[in-house]
């Protein structure tokens, strides 16, 4: 009898180790996606393209042109094979916002609909009718407004112009346009706010990094945003 109930276990243990073997693929499956099945949350960025798009834990959103620039926003949903953006207001370049126009061309019924795949941890494509689009998630990072980090070559991202700063507490206005004189003075930055000395009056900016290779220069005459020349 002992022999018997030590035979019938011994048969239970084959048959849930077989178990084991022949569903491991799926266990593995199941565990595998849970553990290399990436956040959409986060801020992500196409360089070709220059579309930025923002999607927050708490289910906000922004996008918009160029890096942490944001012209629009809203809520989203996601679920494993779409993300839905729901617009809800486009921001101005003074930074108010409004209400979205429902007879805007983009966003059928306020709706973005993004098909996408993670390539990576750091990379997700997204897919539309146009094609697909590869973006890199950046920033995360926050950046302090010093001498060090201002320190370089920033292009104007609607081009046409450039800035130069030197460790020596100079600048450089380049125009790009045939015929044109470089402005050329001294700058200070304190405190976020930038003050350009040489050129007339003094120009003044508050000066804050939306990453470090992107620059925030804002003044009464709207948001100026460059990009850092690498």
């Amino acid at each position: 009898m002992r022999f018997h109930y030590r035979k019938l276990g011994l048969v239970c243990c084959l048959i849930i180790a077989c178990g084991i073997v022949t569903s491991g693929c799926f266990v593995g499956d199941i565990l595998s996606d849970m553990m290399r099945t990436p956040s959409v949350a986060g801020d992500w960025y196409n360089k070709e393209t220059k579309t930025y798009i923002s999607l927050k834990d708490d289910g906000k959103f922004t996008m918009g042109y160029g890096k942490g620039n944001a012209n629009t926003g809203g809520t989203y949903t996601t679920d494993k094979k779409e993300i839905t953006l729901h617009l809800e207001y486009t921001i101005t370049a003074d930074g108010n916002k409004e209400d979205w126009d429902k007879n805007s061309n983009l966003g059928k019924g306020g709706k973005i609909v993004m098909p996408y795949e993670f390539k990576s941890a750091n990379q997700m494509l997204i897919k539309s009718e146009g094609g697909n689009i590869l973006y890199d998630k950046i920033g995360g990072e926050s950046v302090e407004v010093t001498n060090a980090n201002l320190i370089g070559t920033w292009n104007y991202e609607k081009g046409g112009l450039t800035l130069v700063f030197k460790e020596d507490n100079q600048y450089s206005i380049i125009e790009n346009t045939e015929g044109s004189e470089d402005a050329i003075g001294n700058y200070v930055l304190e405190n976020s706010q930038l003050t350009l000395k040489g050129i007339g009056e003094d120009k003044v900016f508050t000066c804050e990094f939306a990453t470090k290779d992107r620059l925030l220069l804002t003044n009464d005459a709207g948001q100026f945003y460059y990009e850092r020349n690498k």
